[in-house]
């Protein structure tokens, strides 16, 4: 059995909000939720949405509150007034309250919003590779370092990229891809500089929302690569962007994604299509049984992708 990890909690929690078993993924969250590190607001998020979807308004309020209250965290203004999970919870004063002070903690980040790059380089090999990796939406440089963290291990420069919009605590998004790929670009420039690895010698990475600002940046021409390695890419623009593929000859792309990922096969294995047709070096890796998360052999994937 493959390991519990953050997505995998979330993911098993979301398929069950879709089948209507709130108090399944409640009772799953409450059981397996201490097991995994990563942000302890989004699980909070789930909980109470989970929650007010059983009926269960009072206790949903309550969650919302120690949230809030006790452990500081905070969601986006735009999201707590319209998600429709929480239509319940508005009649309150409480969750007006509430609402009152997550706007005040998200105005004070936006405030100091800045883009992150952390970069683990601990020995450099003589002709070490640079790669830069971006998260997923909801994700941040924390969650993602683990799964990448072999390249440094081999001598090779690793860069995580985090984006400067937080959606709610410590949990930040690429919803604007070319806001992205600005940042992106911007990274590349400084670490081109500082470590003299040109772009013949550069992965660029991204899982999900991260993969997208990846395949725009390098499609658009902001940014130049070796390879590209895309984990479950969510591509929703994939049709509008296909006459630029080309931009992409010359490039290695590498496709891993999980059979039963809903959002992000079909996309996945669009994408490796338009680049065959077209003459792009292309590999799709579909890992079986694996939903929108990383494969538990993801180092395989690292090590083709710094072999190409």
């Amino acid at each position: 059995m493959s390991e519990l990890t953050y997505h995998k909690l979330l993911g098993t929690a979301y398929r069950l909000y879709r089948e209507g078993r709130y108090q399944d993924g409640i009772d799953y969250l409450n059981r397996h939720a201490h097991k995994v590190e990563g942000n302890r607001a989004q699980i909070y998020n789930f909980l109470y949405a989970l929650t007010a979807r059983a009926g269960q308004t009072n206790l949903a309020l309550a969650i919302l509150q120690e949230a809030v209250e006790e452990q500081g965290f905070w969601w986006s203004g735009r999201y707590l007034r319209s998600d429709e999970d929480l239509e319940p919870l508005r009649k309150y004063d409480e969750f007006e309250r509430l609402l009152r002070i997550c706007e005040e903690r998200e105005a004070e980040a936006r405030r100091r919003a800045r883009p992150q790059l952390k970069v683990l380089a601990p020995a450099p090999q003589s002709d070490a590779r640079l790669v830069v990796a971006l998260h997923g939406n909801h994700d941040n440089n924390a969650i993602n370092e683990p799964y990448w963290r072999k390249v440094a291990e081999d001598g090779h420069v690793l860069a995580l990229a985090q984006s400067s919009d937080e959606d709610s605590s410590d949990a930040f998004v690429w919803n604007d891809h070319e806001e992205g790929a600005r940042e992106l670009q911007a990274h590349l420039a400084e670490l081109h500089q500082r470590y003299g690895i040109p772009p013949e010698r550069t992965v660029l990475g991204g899982f999900s929302a991260g993969g997208r600002v990846v395949l725009y940046a390098a499609l658009v021409g902001m940014v130049k690569a070796h390879t590209l390695l895309l984990v479950g890419p969510w591509l929703p623009q994939l049709e509008e962007w296909a006459p630029r593929l080309d931009a992409l000859k010359g490039t290695n792309v590498r496709i891993v994604v999980g059979d039963q990922d809903e959002d992000c096969l079909g996309c996945s294995q669009r994408l490796a299509e338009l680049l065959n047709e077209r003459g792009v070096r292309c590999e799709l890796r579909l890992i079986e049984g694996l939903e929108h998360d990383y494969p538990d052999d993801f180092e395989r994937d690292i090590e083709a992708a710094l072999s190409d």
